[in-house]
């Protein structure tokens, strides 16, 4: 990727003003180029309760069609679209971590607001959308490192609304807090929390910037029961808001387990991703935006949570730890 520019991101001194370095390549990415598939221009924007929507048609409407997906590890396939098969214009930021593994952002030519971006963490090994230690370690050094309370970084497993079966993260803007900081969080035990006030129930794990590494071996723990017993998830990873203060050195890491989808996205009003299970819903049709009510969305919630959760999952879960 000749003429990328190389980050290391373990630097401090090139780190110091990445937020905004990253923001200012997007936007000329955005305002200069015709990579993106649509313009983030003019959204509509309300709340809705304590839920953030946003008016986005053109994200049904224009993006990429999404890879037919059947199972949780599915292999990745080199013959279908994945991110080293994207243009040299889309990539914003090549890096290396400390063991010299290449990672790249991109921009999403598909966004859901302004500065949505893609992490591939160890794009060349063509590893497939399955959340690995190594690559959540290192959405959380980056998490981190930018301090940005504007910045959520989300994951989407297979059968989870993942569109695209090659590793990767959303980095995603927002100044609005989104309804699952401010839940109720439950201690379970150690660094595990639940919320189950909340329409579809999670789990929450706090990481401590100075304990990362152990609990980043915790919530891989968890994720490799959901992996082993095929537990479709959508993960939310983002600074720890209490009493309506940003802690710059504590994370939460909410992860949801939900009914599986296979097959190609069927899009409605909305979808039931990362996003919209922390209370941000892109929206994709105005008259849904105009007339959805709070009981709408959470009831749309609902149809994806898994019943036996406290009876079956939440038991074996709490026997690991």
């Amino acid at each position: 990727m000749s003429g990328v520019n190389q980050l290391n991101i373990y630097n401090g001194d090139e780190t110091l003003e990445f937020t905004n370095v990253l923001k200012s390549k997007w936007n000329k990415i955005h305002d200069e180029s015709t990579v993106f598939r649509y313009k983030i221009d003019k959204i509509g924007e309300k709340m809705l309760d304590k839920y953030f929507l946003q008016l986005n048609p053109d994200r049904c409407l224009k993006r990429r069609i999404p890879e037919l997906i059947e199972n949780i590890m599915q292999p990745f396939d080199i013959d279908k679209f994945n991110f080293n098969k994207v243009s040299k214009e889309e990539v914003m930021f090549t890096f290396t971590s400390k063991d010299n593994d290449t990672h790249t952002i991109l921009v999403n030519v598909s966004p859901i607001s302004r500065y949505h971006s893609l992490l591939c963490p160890f794009v060349n090994e063509c590893l497939p959308q399955v959340m690995t230690e190594d690559s959540l370690k290192l959405t959380l050094d980056l998490l981190f490192l930018m301090q940005d309370r504007e910045l959520r970084i989300g994951f989407n497993s297979l059968c989870a609304f993942a569109s695209v079966n090659h590793l990767h993260y959303h980095l995603l803007f927002e100044k609005t807090t989104l309804a699952v900081e401010t839940a109720d969080v439950q201690h379970i035990k150690g660094n595990l929390y639940k919320i189950d006030k909340y329409p579809v129930p999670a789990f929450c794990f706090e990481v401590q910037k100075e304990t990362c590494n152990t609990t980043t071996r915790e919530i891989f723990m968890l994720l490799k029961y959901f992996l082993d017993h095929s537990i479709a998830h959508n993960i939310l990873i983002t600074n720890k808001r209490s009493s309506g203060k940003f802690d710059k050195d504590v994370a939460r890491v909410f992860i949801w387990v939900r009914k599986s989808t296979s097959g190609v996205k069927n899009f409605t009003a909305f979808n039931v991703a990362v996003c919209e299970l922390s209370g941000w819903f892109p929206i994709f049709s105005e008259e849904a935006f105009n007339t959805l009510k709070p009981e709408d969305l959470e009831k749309e919630l609902r149809k994806w949570s898994i019943d036996n959760f406290n009876d079956k999952i939440f038991d074996q879960i709490k026997t690991l730890f």
